[in-house]
């Protein structure tokens, strides 16, 4: 219920105001004079003034003198004669919102109070949205100044593209990292930054996928002396929409040094175990053979254990030796026309005996006629006896291990299914990593390094290739490798 205070010197003007107004569902207060009307301000809450333009002690002008400084959001409302109109718009000038002349009629009067509470309620609304948007300003203000305080104090460079790839985003380790001469003006141009066409077409298709794929984007690149690593993403605003992108550059420069000094320890280790090993491996193989004197059945049993583990270590330092030349880019030493079928028999055949001891069905499928591929024959061999060798020993007794070969446009196809143990879907990701194994209890016999993977992956990238896996625990897994063929 709104409040309206009635001021003047008549007692009929107010009982009269008094009456109309509550029958409109007003309350009402009144007051004889300004000073009075002053006083009930300071203790009734009121929404409106009705005041009479001349009064004793005090008048309209001197009331709304006070009331703008004290109440400036109470709109008052003059009561005038006739005689005195031009007085009552001077009023005006000076605050009031408006005027009634007397004698005045009722609904008149009441829909010039409406007005007056709809103005001061719109008024209202306005200054709390202006206040809410200068709060929203200031609030954005501050998370923005937030944001860049934290990005200019990352160590790793960070650059965020609008839907345009201007830069409007980076920081002061970007500069340092990318060796910027100067600091580059926001909005600027993205290869005024980095001139790379892969992270540049990268980030177009982070931009082209938009919906709600989360697309990410992995790039290594060269500054320099330096390596530094780029992760791009998406920028998303109103509606999940993708509004630009966002890189962020780590400096691997030192990971990488750290990755080839251990290739090349590892490399000179085992360089430097193999020659021992294998010497103890000969003298080992003399002695069971008895040209060293015969020996006891436990003597013979110690000794062919001693070389079963000695043939375990070569074979780990082998695997160690391929992974040191395929990480240095030394994965094959030379490259000619290759027959995979060819090989793919030679392998099969050399297999066939383990499959049969083991139990399992190894069996070769080929075509009549398939192209050549340019390849290193060693590592084909290694390649395929790795695939094989697993499909076997992974498979259980009355397992199937298939290999075929298909030639599919320009590609040859080598596909080596089994029907062992499987994969669960979380580990198949991690298979091609070294020294990674699956762990399961049916395949705690099966001896190996964790290498053999990781081998196959790098033979078949390094000669610009690749391998597929599908597998599903309990019915067996599948690998495709695909080589390019010589067209």
């Amino acid at each position: 219920m709104h409040t309206v205070l009635v001021v003047d010197d008549e007692k009929v003007i107010r009982d009269g105001c008094s009456r109309l107004l509550r029958l409109e569902g007003y309350q009402v207060l009144t007051a004889v004079n300004g000073r009075e009307a002053l006083d009930l301000l300071s203790t009734e809450p009121t929404d409106v003034v009705l005041c009479d333009l001349v009064m004793p002690v005090m008048g309209a002008f001197e009331v709304l003198e006070e009331i703008e400084g004290k109440y400036p959001d109470l709109p008052l409302i003059v009561i005038t004669g006739h005689g005195t109109v031009a007085n009552a718009v001077e009023a005006m000038k000076k605050g009031a919102y408006d005027f009634v002349t007397k004698p005045f009629r009722a609904d008149h009067l009441v829909l010039i109070v409406k007005r007056a509470l709809e103005k001061q309620s719109l008024e209202r609304r306005a200054r709390e949205l202006q206040e809410a948007q200068a709060q929203n300003l200031y609030d954005l203000a501050m998370e923005k100044s937030r944001i860049r305080t934290i990005i200019n104090c990352m160590a790793d460079g960070v650059l965020v593209t609008n839907r345009e790839l201007e830069i409007v985003l980076h920081n002061p380790a970007l500069t340092r990292l990318l060796e910027l001469s100067t600091a580059l003006i926001e909005p600027a141009a993205l290869r005024e930054a980095i001139a790379d066409e892969e992270l540049e077409e990268g980030l177009k298709g982070i931009l082209a996928a938009g919906g709600e794929e989360e697309v990410l984007i992995s790039r290594e690149l060269e500054s320099g002396k330096k390596y530094i690593h780029a992760l791009s993403g998406p920028v998303r605003g109103l509606n999940d929409q993708v509004v630009g992108t966002v890189t962020v550059f780590q400096d691997i420069t030192t990971f990488k040094e750290l990755d080839a000094m251990k290739s090349d320890f590892v490399q000179m280790v085992s360089h430097e175990l193999r020659s021992p090993l294998a010497s103890i491996k000969q003298l080992l193989t003399v002695v069971l053979d008895g040209l060293a004197g015969d020996l006891m059945d436990k003597q013979r049993d110690l000794l062919s254990r001693s070389q079963s583990k000695i043939q375990g270590l070569l074979e780990l330092i082998n695997d160690l030796l391929d992974v040191a030349k395929i990480e240095s880019g030394h994965g094959f030493q030379q490259q000619v026309q290759l027959s995979v079928a060819e090989v793919l028999e030679q392998t099969v055949a050399l297999m066939k005996t383990r499959a049969e001891s083991q139990q399992v069905a190894l069996r070769l499928e080929l075509p009549p006629q398939l192209p050549l591929i340019q390849a290193d024959p060693r590592s084909m061999e290694e390649l395929f006896t790795n695939l094989i060798s697993n499909a076997v020993n992974y498979s259980p007794e009355g397992g199937e291990v298939d290999v075929s070969v298909v030639s599919h446009g320009d590609y040859l196809v080598v596909k080596v299914s089994d029907t062992g143990v499987g994969i669960d879907p979380e580990e198949v990701p991690k298979i091609f990593d070294k020294f990674y194994r699956v762990k399961h209890p049916k395949t705690r016999q099966v001896i190996g390094t964790g290498l053999g993977l990781a081998i196959v992956k790098g033979i078949v990238e390094s000669h610009r290739g690749s391998i597929e896996v599908e597998s599903r625990p309990g019915i067996g897994t599948t690998f495709r490798v695909l080589l390019p063929a010589i067209c």
